[in-house]
């Protein structure tokens, strides 16, 4: 059984269930206060930013993905890389991409810009998915690499 009908096998079984949850302990939720209520306020102990999707929320990102993959012509067996920290959006991506047929290829969120430039050009990627933390790295190659691979 190929992983990605465990994932639609998981949205029939569990659809409302929580699949995926994301802390960021850097983050906290904003906590909007008056000043007459800041006086008010016990310090108590900060809440970690969380954010958490289902089963259904899941698949439906993951099939978004795979369709806009099979729309921009992306064919069974071509390559996406994946460049994002380790965040919620990760999985769906990487989902998508097989769900499309294609072949996912993640990349390190350490590497350097060279290192991003020689990994597409070892692998023969069609398509890139960044998030905004590597535009700067991104724009530094941009010229080198095919256009039609960023997204």
């Amino acid at each position: 059984m190929p992983i990605t009908d465990l994932l639609e096998k998981n949205r029939k079984l569990y659809g409302n269930d929580i699949a995926l949850v994301e802390i960021n302990p850097q983050l906290t939720e904003e906590q909007r206060v008056t000043w007459k209520e800041y006086e008010l306020i016990q310090p108590t102990s900060n809440t970690f930013y969380r954010r958490q999707i289902t089963w259904t929320v899941f698949d439906e990102k993951a099939n978004r993905v795979a369709n806009m993959l099979i729309d921009r012509g992306i064919l069974p067996g071509q390559k996406c890389a994946i460049l994002l920290m380790n965040c919620l959006e990760w999985l769906p991506i990487y989902f998508g991409i097989l769900k499309a047929g294609a072949i996912a290829v993640p990349l390190n969120f350490r590497f350097t810009a060279d290192e991003i430039e020689y990994c597409l050009d070892a692998s023969d990627t069609d398509v890139l998915f960044y998030g905004p933390e590597f535009i700067g790295r991104i724009e530094d190659i941009a010229y080198k690499i095919k256009q039609s691979t960023l997204l």
